[in-house]
């Protein structure tokens, strides 16, 4: 057999071609005598590729009589698919023979008596005897440690598998404490958003993912973000569609048995949705998709996207928990508009920085005239009706920058920032003539027409601190009051 690597029958290695010296060429018995004396499996092979000699190790190693080898092609002991390729070898040997020791060489595979293949290491030189030029081949049996060398490499492999996936993990559990980190700082619910989007998206770069939130009813999921070849789409999506917002579990292909496929999830391909759990309340889901079509999720990804979820869902309802008892502090549980704390607040506010920046500003009284007779003749929840749409009118008719607060019982403040008395004035008589007129409907009936009064006072020419103000805003009202029906409604 063609190897590159081999040993003289002699154990010397003379130069290649060099024939031997005078009077010491041998005959081909005494060169199978010597085969004998040999441990390795030794076959001597004539240029055609036949082979004309082999001991008896030979003879072991091929699992059959050594003479059943004599005379046969060499590549007959090879399997069919190696046959041609050493042919060309054998015949390039013979054009540039040199020794090639056994050891450092060449593994060729063999076929045994019983055709089982097994793999050999070849050593190869060349031998002058009296009846011709032969190569003499050396073979050893590596297939054991060729199936160990496999079974290392393999178990490196494995190993190397292992690392990477730990440092991919470890990677993941320092980017998480990094986005919970951030989410910490977040001042508004769309840096919520586009922290957790952002962040899935630089970690979980082998799916896509479309972020949804339900509505403040619970009934419909809305597209907030999105990455990869999530889907980017503002239409709403019914919450019932989707299962992991119904039973509050990880839906998905990996998940049978939790609920059957989601109805938006279309196609047959590989998904999760994973609700976004906190205090036992879904506020929304995160759907997850392969980049590649036909691929399946990683659980490594999966995992990951489990702790982002919860970071996101924890910051969500945490923030929204903070507005709202913010809002409590600040907000009249009635009117929804700013309580008296925060008016005073706010009006000190004003003050300082009209009077740093030298800027007029106004402050408007508002009463709702006969406010004690819908009490008594309709009911307090119906007074409190006609409360409210006078509050949301004047909400809605308002710039963003002005304060709408609900002073106490009918009585509303108005701080209307860099506004002058003349302007302060016009505004106060267009919010009364948009009022006048306006019926509330309670309970099915339809209460009489709602009227208001205003006094309206400006910094810095009534004064130039919080009770001056008030005094002169609440004097204007008085006045306004006083005329009656059908006189000027606001006063300064």
């Amino acid at each position: 057999m063609m190897g590159h690597n081999s040993s003289h029958v002699d154990g010397q290695e003379p130069a290649p071609g060099t024939p031997a010296p005078e009077g010491t060429s041998l005959a081909m018995s005494d060169v199978e005598a010597l085969l004998e004396m040999l441990p390795d499996a030794v076959m001597v092979a004539a240029e055609d590729g036949r082979v004309v000699a082999a001991n008896r190790q030979a003879g072991r190693l091929f699992s059959g009589p050594r003479t059943e080898m004599i005379g046969q092609p060499i590549e007959s002991l090879m399997p069919e698919a190696f046959r041609a390729s050493h042919q060309r070898l054998r015949d390039r040997y013979w054009s540039w023979p040199d020794a090639r020791p056994v050891g450092v060489g060449k593994e060729v595979a063999a076929l045994r008596r019983d055709g089982t293949t097994m793999w050999v290491e070849v050593g190869l030189s060349m031998l002058s005897c009296e009846e011709g030029k032969f190569v003499v081949a050396s073979m050893r049996d590596v297939s054991d440690a060729r199936r160990e060398c496999a079974d290392l490499d393999r178990a490196r492999a494995k190993l190397a598998d292992q690392l990477a996936a730990l440092e991919r993990e470890n990677k993941g559990l320092r980017g998480a404490e990094r986005v919970a980190q951030m989410l910490q700082s977040a001042v508004s619910e769309p840096e919520i958003l586009q922290i957790v989007s952002e962040n899935c998206a630089r970690l979980l770069p082998q799916v896509s993912g479309t972020l949804m939130l339900r509505d403040q009813a619970g009934l419909r999921l809305t597209v907030v973000a999105s990455w990869g070849a999530g889907h980017d789409d503002a239409r709403p999506l019914d919450a019932k569609d989707c299962w992991a917002v119904r039973v509050a579990k990880v839906c998905g292909t990996r998940y049978p048995g939790n609920a059957p496929r989601c109805s938006h999830a279309d196609g047959s391909g590989d998904y999760l949705c994973m609700p976004l759990l906190a205090l036992d309340r879904c506020t929304g889901v995160l759907q997850l998709r392969p980049t590649v079509d036909g691929s399946a999720i990683d659980p490594l990804d999966e995992e990951l996207a489990s702790t982002l979820v919860n970071h996101g869902a924890l910051a969500l309802s945490n923030f929204r928990m903070r507005e709202l008892l913010e809002a409590e502090a600040i907000r009249d549980p009635l009117s929804g508009l700013f309580n008296r704390r925060y008016m005073e607040k706010a009006l000190q506010r004003e003050l300082s920085h009209s009077a740093r920046h030298r800027r007029p500003f106004c402050l408007v009284l508002l009463d709702i005239d006969h406010f004690k007779g819908f009490n008594d003749s309709y009911g307090h929840d119906a007074a409190d009706a006609v409360l409210c749409e006078v509050a949301r009118f004047l909400e809605e008719n308002t710039r963003a920058e002005d304060i709408v607060c609900r002073y106490g019982g009918d009585e509303l403040v108005l701080i209307l920032p860099d506004t002058a008395l003349q302007a302060g004035t016009a505004k106060a008589e267009s919010l009364q003539a948009g009022i006048v007129g306006r019926h509330v409907s309670h309970l099915g009936q339809l209460l009489p027409s709602v009227t208001v009064k205003t006094g309206v006072s400006a910094f810095p020419r009534d004064g130039n601190d919080f009770s001056s103000l008030f005094r002169a805003a609440d004097a204007a009202l008085l006045r306004a009051k006083g005329v009656g029906p059908g006189g000027p409604s606001a006063f300064h």
